[in-house]
């Protein structure tokens, strides 16, 4: 269970600025939040199987082609010495 005084420790520790009205309020909705996760733990999961997304998908494989593409030096402005020279982005 969550307390004004624990959570005005909390609020402390983590350099919140936070009213008392604000911890009441907070006090309640942490509340109702813990009751949410109560009821979440005792839902029965013995016979439900993992999910590996929310939404069942059936992705297509593409498939592995080899496109020519230039060579990179190719698409360089300018190249001295092995070097790659392009446009400066900071001044």
């Amino acid at each position: 269970m969550i307390t004004q005084s624990v959570l005005e420790k909390v609020a402390k520790l983590s350099r919140l600025g936070i009213t008392p009205d604000e911890i009441a309020l907070m006090t309640a909705e942490i509340e109702k939040i813990i009751e949410y996760f109560e009821q979440v733990r005792n839902i029965n999961l013995e016979n439900i199987q993992p999910m590996t997304h929310a939404v069942a998908i059936n992705l297509q494989p593409r498939p592995d082609v080899i496109k020519s593409t230039k060579c990179i030096t190719e698409q360089m402005p300018y190249i001295k010495r092995n070097y790659f020279f392009v446009p400066a982005v900071l001044e």
